[in-house]
């Protein structure tokens, strides 16, 4: 079928126009056209659920953004009929901006300081608290916020008396009261740092879970979750028994495209032809296209059925999922949205599609490129580990891995990288070769995936920026890719 070049134009130029790579913030939320709430994360959104995971890029500082913003607040309590959210007052106890805007939120280099200085990371948060609730009360015990952590260290009884006061006034005002917290790992500069500040979150947060009306929220990265540290207080097995993770299924990913196009004003009336094109029906208002046979037939229209001329090399609609997902088999909107976004500004554009299986495959060179870039923000020593098995091909032996870490010394400059970095590694053992530990850690935040007790490999996302080889699979850039 042979659409209109208006409407193949018309869907490439706001395609072409997404903004996925950087981080939402909880300070600066998604625009109402962009928020995309899948079925699968209502219960992040639930008030009674304290503790959400997931990897960079699944959307923690957008919800935690929504949360924070009235309107959008609203929106989302619409949409999932969540009749809490439209009387829930928010406040923001960290975030990725934290002191760059106005709020109770502390800084890190606040947060340093007061560490440096002895105070207990519980009473901190404990002061933020009170915080954030003065501004609904309107009264507070100490407004300077080491002031007031002194306050609760001297008097810990009016400390507790003044919490259920200020309980009691937010249940007369018919409403609840949530804490948010995101970006836990920019809470200080290195791990031990962020380690004792995250517990002394998740204690505030199961604290807060004895008033009727007082909630947390808390943002936190897979990896954090994976510290068995973090979790070393009374009862922390509820929190985790509780959690909730964001995970993003194929048909939410392309939903979300999908809403994209729907919602801005430059492709709804072509989007609209297009879906009538696949479907054979109009686009009713406010209609979720979630089922993945009514995807297919849309993506088929966008991007070809084909990763080339027949279905030997597969089919868009599952290709572009499987090539972008971790050894977690998880595949991030982030990489998604950049995938198709890379695409579409492809130099040969496709005369009978928006995008097609050539932009495809740049589009997971870009997806991948950047989110080794990210990933070295989170892990700085991870580029050293990948930049050093560069032309292996996989899938390997794990021994492979292990002979090249050896034979260029990679663990001692990865212990040099990771001296201060702000995520976990373990390179120390009883028992453990340090290269099988290095291994060990990329199984464990997803990098490498165990295919057997003689077979590793890495999935495209990290494979195609390190250079690292697979037969078949999409070649790593030859030259500096296109900004």
């Amino acid at each position: 079928m042979t659409l209109d070049p208006y409407i193949l134009q018309n869907i490439r130029d706001v395609i072409s126009s997404f903004e996925p790579e950087s981080a939402s913030d909880a300070a600066k939320p998604l625009s109402t056209n962009e928020i995309f709430a899948p079925e699968s994360h209502r219960e992040a959104l639930n008030i009674e659920r304290a503790l959400i995971v997931g990897n960079r890029g699944t959307g923690k500082s957008v919800w935690s953004g929504a949360l924070a913003h009235p309107t959008l607040r609203s929106e989302l309590a619409s949409t999932y009929n969540d009749d809490d959210l439209n009387h829930t007052d928010v406040a923001l106890g960290f975030h990725q901006s934290a002191g760059k805007v106005s709020g109770v939120a502390p800084s890190p280099g606040t947060l340093s300081l007061l560490l440096k200085n002895g105070c207990d990371p519980e009473h901190i948060w404990t002061a933020v608290l009170i915080q954030g609730l003065s501004e609904i009360t309107g009264s507070s015990p100490q407004k300077d916020l080491r002031k007031l952590i002194n306050w609760i260290e001297k008097y810990p009884d009016k400390s507790d008396q003044w919490l259920m006061n200020a309980d009691l006034a937010i249940g007369k005002l018919g409403k609840k009261f949530l804490l948010v917290f995101d970006a836990l790992d920019r809470l200080g500069k290195s791990w031990a740092e962020i380690r004792p500040l995250t517990k002394g979150v998740l204690t505030l947060a199961l604290n807060m879970k004895g008033y009727e009306n007082l909630r947390a929220k808390v943002f936190m990265r897979t990896d954090q979750f994976q510290d068995q540290a973090i979790f070393a207080f009374p009862d922390a097995s509820k929190l985790k028994a509780a959690k909730v993770e964001l995970k993003w299924h194929s048909t939410d990913l392309y939903g979300l495209l999908y809403n994209r196009l729907k919602k801005d004003k430059k492709s709804s009336s072509a989007f609209e032809k297009l879906y009538l094109a696949a479907t054979g029906r109009k686009l009713r208002p406010y209609f979720k296209i979630e089922d993945p046979n009514e995807q297919k037939q849309i993506f088929n229209l966008i991007a070809g059925e084909y990763m080339g001329s027949d279905h030997r090399r597969g089919r868009t609609y599952t290709w572009i999922i499987d090539h972008l997902a971790d050894a977690f088999q998880e595949t991030t909107p982030r990489n998604f949205l950049v995938t198709l976004q890379r695409a579409a500004r492809a130099r040969q554009k496709p005369k009978d599609t928006v995008i097609d299986h050539h932009g495809i495959r740049e589009g997971v060179q870009e997806a991948s490129a950047i989110r080794v870039d990210q990933l070295s923000e989170d892990y700085p020593w991870i580029r050293t580990a990948l930049n050093d098995l560069e032309g292996l091909e996989v899938p390997c032996i794990p021994s492979a891995f292990v002979k090249r870490w050896k034979d260029r010394n990679t663990v001692e400059a990865v212990v040099a990288t990771s001296a201060s970095a702000a995520g976990p590694i373990e390179l120390e053992r009883p028992g453990g070769d340090k290269e099988g530990l290095l291994l060990e850690s990329l199984v464990n935040i997803g990098v490498v995936e165990i295919r057997s007790e003689t077979r590793i490999n890495m999935p495209d996302i990290f494979r195609v920026a390190a250079k690292i080889k697979r037969r078949g699979g999409v070649k790593p850039p030859t030259a500096s890719r296109s900004k």
